[in-house]
């Protein structure tokens, strides 16, 4: 019975408006729709959200498995169509006698995106140089001589170049520029949990030897880096980047302007 009920609602859900009674039908008059920093109750408000809401329209494009009973209730299962980039759905529904009384549904991850080549977006490029007085310092991995990885909040991380990052490293002789010189290989994360923007880098750090970037990378450092080492004791040390991943936020529809740059990506 309930694998018959979740085929009807499925059924109502994607004839549209149209439907709309034939849904209300199938849901218990208390019925509770939970998805992720939302949740609805009541058969008309949740058949609204079902036909209208954030994923409505997106239900509606997706290929839908046969329904499956996992223990007391039942999964729906849709699937992106092959040439989309729609994010997929899961709905899971649990039964009080012929009527759902409740519905919680969530999101498949995205899709990669198609590999560019590696250039910073300007936006990027502000959110990194204003990391630190925005309260979002970066964090950033490099691999200790035990091979282990060691991670650290770097506040002089800036943009170098469009496919390069920089910073200021205050102790010239200390673990971080003895291990970059055994093993170059870093990463960094910038978040920013109010808007959930989410960026990963990957790249190869070594010391810049060039008086002129030395200055430059001190300078564009914020200044209450700067005024840790008034002297200039430090060196500046370039990050070439092989890698780039995020995205700007979280909005109704998921992920909002990813990225997913590669430093061997041919331009599209």
């Amino acid at each position: 019975m309930k694998l018959a009920l979740a085929s009807r609602f499925q059924k109502a859900r994607a004839g549209g408006p149209q439907e709309r009674g034939a849904l209300v039908d199938l849901l218990h008059p208390e019925v509770r729709y939970v998805t992720l920093g939302k949740e609805v109750a009541g058969a008309q408000a949740v058949a609204d959200e079902l036909l209208g809401g954030g994923n409505g329209e997106l239900a509606r494009r997706l290929q839908w498995q046969p329904p499956q009973a996992v223990d007391a209730q039942v999964r729906l299962t849709g699937v992106r169509q092959a040439d989309s980039r729609d994010r997929g759905l899961v709905v899971t529904l649990a039964f009080e006698g012929n009527t759902i009384v409740l519905l919680q549904e969530q999101r498949t991850p995205a899709p990669p995106a198609q590999a560019q080549a590696i250039r910073l977006p300007d936006a990027l490029k502000r959110r990194i140089d204003n990391a630190l007085v925005e309260r979002h310092p970066m964090l950033l991995a490099h691999v200790g001589p035990d091979a282990q990885p060691i991670l650290s909040f770097r506040g002089s991380v800036q943009v170098f170049s469009d496919d390069q990052l920089a910073l200021w490293i205050r102790a010239a002789d200390g673990n971080f520029l003895r291990a970059i010189r055994a093993n170059p290989r870093v990463a960094l994360m910038y978040r920013d949990e109010s808007t959930k923007a989410t960026y990963q880098f990957q790249g190869r750090a070594r010391v810049t030897a060039d008086e002129g970037d030395r200055q430059r990378i001190f300078q564009r450092a914020p200044a209450a880096e700067r005024a840790h080492d008034f002297a200039m004791l430090g060196v500046a040390v370039v990050v070439d980047l092989d890698r780039v991943e995020g995205y700007a936020g979280l909005g109704p529809q998921g992920q909002v302007d990813g990225v997913r740059m590669l430093r061997d990506a041919q331009p599209q």
